[in-house]
C-alpha cells in the first residue's frame, strides 16, 4: 500500500525541517532525506547574528562570539572594524540540523533517513513521488532539496543567476584575538567572492567561495590559503564543501509545489548565508501551505502568495545584494586597493561597525552620502556597473 501525505518536504537541512515543522500538527508530513542522519554533510561556516539564533526557536551550541572584523584587501591593506557587542555567533551547524529535526519529529514529523529523492509527478488529485524505497503519495511537495534541487527543476527554465563555490576547514590554529575574524578580498585567495578566518578556541574555521571559472579550484585556494596562515593539511580537523545558488530562481512555487532555501534561491548575495532568508520565508510557507491545505486549493495561481510574501518581506534586501555582487565581480584588485585607500577613514569605521549583517546594504547609503567619500566612489560605481 502506497503512504499518503498531505505534505512531502524535499531534503532535511534547516530549510525542510523549519518548514515541515510549522506544517506539522493535524496534518501528515514527511520528509524525504538522502543522508542516514542530520547534520552531515556540513556546507555552512555557521556565522549568524542572534536575531536569527533566536529565530530558529532551537539553541545550537555556539562556538564563539565575534565582535570585529578585519578586512583584507589584494596589497596588503587592513580594515579594522570593532565593535562594542556581539555582532555574530559563530554555532555548530550540525547540532542546529539534529535540533531542529528532533523539533520536527517531536511535533509529529516522519523523517525518512537514508531515502533519495528522484523526481514527483503532479496530477489533479495530488503528487507522486519517487525515491529509492519506494513511492509515496502527497497532495503538496515542498522542494528544500538545496543547490541543485531537482524539485526547482521541475519547473523548468528555473535556474539561479550563477553558482559560487566553497570549500572550508576547521584546523588547529589558534588565532590572535579570538573574537575577531578575517576576511580576504582580492584574486589571490577567493576571486570573485572572499575568504574567511573565524577563530573559536584553539581552533580556526577557514573557507572562502569563489566565482565560476575563475581560475584554479577552491581546494586549489584553501591550500594557498593555508599556507598563508602557516598552517597545512596535517592540521585540518574536518574539511566540507559545496556550491551557493545567488540571484534567486524565476519561481519558487508551481502547481502542488513550493521551494524555499538554497532550492529556492533565498541566498544572501553578499555573504552567501541562508539562515536568515529561510527563518523569513519559513512562516510565509507554513501560513500559506496550511490554507491552501485546509481549503484544497493548491493551484499554482493559490500558491504564488507565497512568492509575492516572501518577496514583500526580503525580496528588495536580495536584489540590492545582488546589484552589490555584480558591481562586486566588476571590480579588480587594483580598484579593491582603491577603495582601501577611500574608505579607511574613522568615519566610514563607524559606519560599518554598525552594520547588520542581516541586510548588509543598509550600510551602502550613509557611506556614499558622506561627500568626501561619495564623489571618490563614483567613477568606480559607474565602471563596475557597465
Amino acid at each position: 500500500m502506497i503512504a499518503t501525505y498531505d505534505a512531502a518536504v524535499i531534503g532535511g537541512g534547516p530549510a525542510g525541517t523549519i518548514a515541515a515543522a510549522l506544517l506539522a500538527g493535524d496534518r501528515d508530513v514527511v520528509v524525504i532525506e538522502e543522508h542516514s542522519s542530520s547534520g552531515t554533510p556540513m556546507q555552512c561556516a555557521g556565522l549568524v547574528t542572534q536575531d536569527v539564533a533566536d529565530m530558529f526557536g532551537v539553541r545550537p551550541d555556539i562556538l564563539n562570539s565575534i565582535r570585529g572584523a578585519d578586512v583584507v584587501f589584494p596589497s596588503g591593506g587592513k580594515f579594522e572594524v570593532r565593535s562594542e557587542g556581539v555582532k555574530a555567533l559563530l554555532i555548530d551547524r550540525s547540532d542546529l540540523d539534529r535540533k531542529l529535526a528532533e523539533r520536527a519529529t517531536d511535533k509529529g514529523v516522519e523523517i525518512r533517513y537514508g531515502t533519495k529523492y528522484s523526481g514527483h509527478r503532479v496530477s489533479g488529485d495530488g503528487v507522486s513521488v519517487s525515491t529509492s524505497t519506494g513511492e509515496i503519495r502527497s497532495r503538496l511537495i515542498i522542494g528544500a532539496d538545496g543547490h541543485s534541487s531537482k524539485v526547482a527543476s521541475s519547473l523548468r527554465d528555473n535556474r539561479p543567476k550563477e553558482y559560487v563555490y566553497g570549500i572550508g576547514a576547521d584546523v588547529k590554529l589558534r588565532s590572535e584575538h579570538d573574537d575577531v575574524m578575517t576576511l580576504r578580498i582580492g584574486s589571490e585567495f577567493a576571486p570573485g567572492f572572499f575568504s574567511w578566518e573565524i577563530p573559536f578556541g584553539d581552533m580556526t574555521r577557514i573557507g572562502l567561495c569563489m566565482s565560476a571559472g575563475a581560475g584554479g579550484t577552491p581546494n586549489d585556494h584553501l591550500k594557498k590559503l593555508m599556507a598563508a596562515l602557516g598552517t597545512g593539511a596535517e592540521d585540518i580537523v574536518s574539511k566540507y564543501a559545496g556550491k551557493i545558488p545567488l540571484g534567486g530562481r524565476p519561481r519558487t512555487y508551481g502547481e502542488r509545489t513550493l521551494l524555499i532555501g538554497d532550492a529556492a534561491g533565498q541566498v544572501k548575495p553578499v555573504s552567501g548565508g541562508g539562515l536568515y532568508p529561510i527563518c523569513k520565508a519559513a512562516p510565509i510557507l507554513g501560513r500559506i501551505a496550511g490554507e491552501a491545505l485546509r481549503d484544497d486549493s493548491l493551484t499554482a495561481k493559490h500558491l504564488s502568495r507565497y512568492e509575492k510574501e516572501w518577496k514583500k518581506e526580503i525580496g528588495k534586501e536580495l536584489s540590492r545584494g545582488y546589484r552589490i555582487r555584480r558591481m562586486f565581480t566588476n571590480l579588480s584588485d587594483k580598484d579593491l586597493d582603491k577603495i582601501f585607500r577611500i574608505i579607511n577613514r574613522d568615519d566610514m569605521r563607524s559606519i560599518l561597525s554598525g552594520i547588520d549583517l542581516d541586510n548588509p546594504s543598509s550600510v551602502a547609503s550613509p557611506m556614499l552620502r558622506n561627500p568626501q567619500v561619495g564623489i571618490r566612489f563614483l567613477p568606480l560605481m559607474m565602471r563596475a556597473m557597465i
